[in-house]
């Protein structure tokens, strides 16, 4: 090794070192330190956490089970930071997610998740949307009950935590049949729908990703998706078994559509969908006559 490349290395090493020695102090106020001191630490972890050799070294140093533990009795501002800072550590990082579950992570932030102030659910909603890329995690976040505060995040939250929501619901319903059927039944698939139309441009499309999912070998999602969506649609998935939402849909897998490739049983309830749609456009006195199926082609006929 040359003397220039010696040097660089023994900088690194050095460098890690000081990392290495900051974090344990970091864990250690968070340990036992007082409320503003676990704060700043928190606050501290959180902001190392976006690197990622630094979520490595903050979980071998033991991190997690104290940010879990200020999740459960910290202050507000310190479960803010808590929540941040597991949510930092969990992104793109596998281990973490489950070191974070296996701590019991995931029913404190849902409980942030429902009675935290907007911050705070900032905070959880990010996280539990990372936690959920993992398979296991994904039942328990469901089970913790985040299903039906995440879908009031998307009716009522701002225009960023509606876009965060999203990410979680997609995440969730991401190869989980039971989740799928979980977020439909609690009225995810509206809001949802509300955000493909009326979102910024990041939210369309987390939004469009969290519809598909929903739909993806579930033909009651497919079809809810649809009807919320209008005649349109409807007729578009009884006719090739997919749906598009006016210009705001995105390319998934090739195809510009946010649900992709349903199921005979969807494509022939939306059918009778349709039917039941346009038998309100003829009127009462003419239902029994002849002439019904050509008022009704004469409506579906451009869709056909």
């Amino acid at each position: 090794m040359l003397k220039g490349e010696t040097s660089a290395f023994m900088e690194g090493v050095i460098a890690m070192a000081n990392l290495v020695g900051r974090v344990v102090g970091l864990v250690r106020a968070l340990r036992e330190g007082d409320d503003a001191a676990k704060t700043a630490a928190a606050q501290a972890l959180r902001l190392l956490a976006c690197n990622a050799a630094n979520k490595i070294a903050i979980a071998e140093a033991d991190g997690v089970p104290p940010l879990v533990d200020l999740l459960r009795d910290g202050s507000a501002e310190a479960k803010e930071e808590a929540a941040a800072a597991l949510g930092n550590l969990a992104y793109s990082n596998a281990t973490n997610r489950i070191r974070i579950a296996e701590a019991g992570g995931i029913p404190p932030l849902v409980e942030l998740l429902r009675d935290g102030n907007a911050d705070a659910k900032k905070g959880a909603v990010a996280a539990l949307g990372n936690l959920a890329c993992n398979a296991a995690n994904k039942t328990a976040i469901a089970e913790a009950g985040a299903t039906p505060p995440l879908v009031d995040l998307l009716r009522d939250g701002s225009a960023l935590l509606k876009k965060q929501a999203a990410v979680a619901l997609h995440n969730l319903a991401c190869n989980n049949a039971a989740n799928r059927v979980l977020i439909a039944a609690a009225g995810g698939v509206p809001p949802l729908v509300e955000l493909l139309r009326d979102g910024y441009t990041a939210a369309k499309t987390e939004a469009a990703r969290a519809l598909s999912s929903l739909s993806d070998n579930n033909d009651a999602n497919a079809v809810a998706i649809a009807a919320t969506i209008g005649l349109e649609a409807v007729v578009e998935l009884a006719r090739s078994g997919r749906v598009s939402v006016d210009n705001h849909s995105v390319w998934i897998s090739g195809v510009q559509s946010v649900v992709r490739n349903a199921g005979i049983a969807a494509k022939r309830k939306a059918a009778l969908v349709v039917a039941a749609l346009l038998r309100a456009c003829v009127p009462v006195d003419a239902r029994s006559r002849a002439e019904v199926q050509d008022v009704i082609r004469g409506v579906i006929g451009a869709y056909l």
